[in-house]
């Protein structure tokens, strides 16, 4: 979908305005929750594909304090060629979307989500993970696993969706968007909150990286159309964020 614009200003100043939206005006009548319809389910399952367990001892993976990791965060571009092991593959999956407690429309876990409407899900092109086939998988939110979805992945179709910035990276993050699970709660107020969930998921994923001697780049400027089509999303999903994550140049 396109818009029409005068000019770049009246654009800018047309999308500013999600970020401005106000509380005040939300109405619960005027939402599908204040209508009394079902609540929309906040996990996607798929029904083909090898399911992966994860490793749940991963406390004393990493001797850093959050001090340390915090401050010594940066955006890193060059990785080692080296293998990701299981077990730090654990430590960011769990870290950065792992899931503690869920209900009837709601999940609740490692990050801030509005309403706890967990709207993301997400998606990891694994490129050098011991134990695992290059492929893409699914965090299963539920269960704490990894499902296989595609294994016909290569790094060109990676490259083509983050517009050329695979460079290596052991493993990329892909997040989307199901932007129904709190449009249902929160109508147009929604919009915002996806985007700082998004973010609330990176951050979480800069730090984790860093605690265990790994880098990370968060990549806004990827190619939507390839980048939903590598992970075969329908209309109502969408990718809202990228990330690469590789071992880090001593």
């Amino acid at each position: 979908m396109s818009f029409k614009f005068q000019n770049d200003d009246a654009r800018c100043k047309a999308f500013r305005e999600v970020l401005k939206q106000d509380w005040t005006k939300l109405e619960s009548a005027e939402t599908d929750r204040g209508r009394g319809l079902p609540k929309p389910s906040v996990t996607k399952t798929y029904s083909e594909g090898a399911i992966f367990d994860l490793d749940h001892d991963i406390k004393d993976i990493s001797d850093k304090t959050l001090f340390e990791v915090v401050n010594s965060r940066r955006s890193t571009r060059k990785y080692q060629d080296v293998f990701m092991t299981q077990k730090e593959l654990s430590y960011l999956c769990h870290m950065t979307c792992h899931i503690s407690k869920f209900g009837p429309g709601y999940a609740m876990g490692v990050i801030p989500t509005g309403g706890a409407t967990s709207s993301l899900e997400t998606y990891l092109y694994l490129h050098k993970v011991k134990d695992f086939v290059p492929g893409l998988y699914h965090y299963m939110k539920d269960t704490n696993q990894l499902r296989l979805i595609r294994s016909d992945i290569t790094p060109e179709m990676v490259n083509e969706s983050t517009l050329n910035q695979l460079r290596g990276a052991q493993v990329i993050f892909y997040w989307t968007a199901t932007p129904y699970r709190t449009e249902y709660k929160y109508s147009n107020t929604s919009h915002k909150m996806i985007a700082q969930e998004s973010g609330h998921a990176c951050q979480n994923l800069y730090l984790a990286s860093e605690a265990i001697g790994y880098g990370t780049v968060a990549i806004a400027a990827y190619n939507q159309i390839a980048a939903d089509r590598l992970l075969e999303l329908s209309e109502d999903e969408f990718v809202i964020y990228v990330a690469a994550v590789g071992k880090k140049i001593i």
